[in-house]
């Protein structure tokens, strides 16, 4: 705290009057352990932005109209926004030990006991969770503001029926603000660029990636007396990005995955649909045992540890293995080194360990492929190969054999998602001469999972009919891609109408309208508001005969296409080698005389920025 009170300066005597205030009574011990810990661990925080942030809400608001007009390349659409409006310069950032009043402080420390000593829970909350998860006066680097009197002036009517309930199980409080207050985010749009928002942008923007909801969610929740955190991987083992939750801490200490803006509370493993390598929870306290603080400034460290206010809580949510190496020594002189996963173009460092042989690294996820090295100058350097560590904690080194060779038949270049195609089966095309299709005739049931590209479907029915459609199966929001009728002359007789369908889209989300089905784009899609009994089609204005129909799945367009440009890699000699490039023939690529037991990424030369790495296995791909 005296370091804390020293980096201060000119503000040391804001937060020496927050001590002051509570030394005066000894009835507020705990308020003074409090004020303790935020200003003992203020040091590092700060606001990221020190301009008006109205001017933020302004680009907000126009940014959220141009979304809802259904732009297709949103992250391009933002940019462009950004760059016109000069939105995204950097201005000086406001540190708290700096800026922070004493008012502020006590005013935010006054209101979390209250809610603490208010709800019927708040004697069950262990000191130390209520410092963490209920105290902090920020999330993250947002503009400090008196959020807790907005929240509270926002809801106050949930606030009182929690307090008044008498209920002492957090779980089912944290069920009652998800029913009251969730299902409001207006839509899910890129703000990377920009500096975190405080609870009031957040709450009138209504919009974001899954880092906005759960800041919207933490400032609610923690209003309120739920005591809450932000967990997350930093980076997924079978796609680009992370992902960021909240977890709620129940009475007995279990914890249970929310975001208030989509997800009810549930089971943290229940949420997973594939294997993570790294689980994380954010801390206020600053953690003397992080990277940042053991490295300081002696070497170079990846930017994601340059924070020292997170644990690492593999451990508590899926158990993982201890993973023993010994590796070459590196080129650079280095006291660490890391294990790094793809993110679908480079490897990034999610773990570290103490250089020593072996190199211990602790939890890691099981059934990923990782890739050992040093950090320097900006990027992972191999010291091995990678390894496979397999669903039984073992160690896989796939050093690619060159000496026994072998032939490949490649499909894709990313790993397949199978949930989109899985969802049409028992999708029927059905035609009728009533608009509410309650003379429906079927003409074809999809049997089984399609493939990922276009579909053909020969009818032999001879009847006419005015209206046709696709009627998705319970559960699939109608997810389909692109859907074509033709009449008698089935190669060029393509026929056109007015679109119909169930009405709405997903989140309200333009960009996901039926009229999608019939724009030519492969990868746009409709999916529908609801998940259950929703269609779309054509009406023809009069009756006509069908006989052949073509559709597409939902997709990501990352199978391999006909008349494209692709090149083969496998990981040799700490890179990756080229195998040759190669224009598709067909809806699949044949390569011989690949090395074995090697890890391979197929790139598409023509178009498209996801990639996969894969092992070859059984004549099959294998994606990790």
């Amino acid at each position: 705290m005296e370091q804390a009170l020293n980096l201060a300066g000119n503000n040391r005597s804001e937060l020496e009057q927050v001590l002051k205030h509570y030394r005066k009574y000894p009835v507020d011990s705990l308020k003074l352990r409090a004020a303790e810990f935020l200003i003992a661990n203020m040091p590092g925080k700060y606001s990221e932005d020190d301009r008006d942030m109205s001017e933020y809400i302004t680009f907000f608001k126009e940014w959220r109209e141009i979304f809802k007009q259904g732009v297709t390349d949103k992250p391009r659409a933002f940019d462009s926004l950004v760059n016109v409006r000069g939105i995204g310069s950097a201005h000086k950032a406001r540190k708290d030990v700096n800026h922070i009043t004493s008012e502020f402080l006590i005013n935010n420390i006054e209101r979390a006991f209250e809610v603490l000593s208010a709800q019927p829970w708040g004697k069950e909350i262990p000191f130390d969770v209520f410092c963490e998860e209920i105290l902090p006066y920020r999330v993250g680097t947002e503009p400090l503001e008196n959020w807790r009197d907005r929240v509270l002036e926002d809801y106050r009517n949930l606030y009182d029926s929690l307090r008044n309930s008498r209920n002492h199980d957090i779980l089912t409080a944290c069920n009652h603000v998800y029913e009251t207050v969730g299902k409001v985010w207006d839509f899910d749009g890129p703000l990377s660029t920009l500096p975190h928002m405080s609870y009031s942008m957040v709450a009138e923007y209504r919009g974001g990636t899954c880092y906005e909801k759960v800041v919207w969610g933490t400032f609610i929740m923690r209003a309120l007396g739920i005591p809450v955190s932000i967990d997350y991987t930093p980076q997924w083992t079978f796609r680009n990005k992370g992902h960021e939750w909240n977890s709620v801490r129940t009475n007995d200490g279990r914890r249970f995955y929310v975001i208030l803006a989509d997800r009810k509370p549930c089971d943290v493993l229940e949420t997973f649909e594939y294997t993570v390598a790294k689980v994380c929870r954010k801390t206020f306290r600053i953690q003397a045992g992080s990277l940042a603080m053991t490295a300081g400034r002696k070497e170079e460290i990846p930017p994601s540890f340059y924070d020292p206010c997170f644990i690492d809580i593999s451990e508590e949510v899926f158990g993982g293995s201890d993973v023993s190496l010994s590796l070459h020594p590196p080129e650079a002189e280095t006291n660490y080194v890391y294990l790094a996963v793809f993110d679908n173009q480079r490897w990034v460092p999610i773990h570290w360990g103490k250089r020593s042989d072996p190199t211990i690294f602790t939890h890691m996820g099981k059934d990923v492929v990782y890739l050992p090295g040093y950090y320097y100058e900006g990027d992972i350097q191999p010291v091995n190969s990678p390894f496979l560590l397999t669903a039984e904690g073992k160690v896989r080194w796939l050093h690619a054999d060159t000496t026994r060779l072998q032939p490949l038949t490649l499909w894709r270049k990313y790993r397949l998602l199978l949930r989109f195609t899985q969802q049409m089966k028992g999708g029927r095309f059905q035609a009728a001469n009533r608009a509410d299709f309650s003379d429906a005739a079927t003409l074809y049931t999809i049997p089984d999972h399609p493939a990922l590209y276009f579909q053909e479907v020969h009818l032999s029915n001879s009847h006419s009919y005015r209206y046709y459609r696709y009627f998705g199966p319970d559960g699939s929001a109608c997810n389909i891609a692109e859907l074509e009728f033709y009449g008698d002359n089935e190669g060029a007789d393509r026929l056109t109408g007015r679109i119909i369908g169930t009405p709405g889209s997903w989140n309200n989300d333009p960009s996901r309208t039926m009229d999608k089905v019939f724009d030519g784009d492969g990868l746009s899609f409709y999916d529908a508001s609801e998940d259950d009994g929703a269609w779309v089609g054509m009406d023809f204005d009069r009756p006509k005969v069908v006989k052949k129909i073509q559709y597409r799945p939902r997709n990501d367009d990352n199978h391999v296409s006909p008349g494209q440009i692709y090149e083969l890699f496998y990981w040799g000699d700490n890179g990756w080698i080229s195998l040759g490039k190669r224009v598709a023939e067909d809806y699949m690529l044949h390569y011989d005389n690949a090395p074995s037991n090697a890890l391979f990424l197929l790139r598409n030369l023509t178009k498209g920025k996801e990639e996969r790495p894969f092992t070859y296995e059984n004549g099959k791909q294998i994606w990790w």
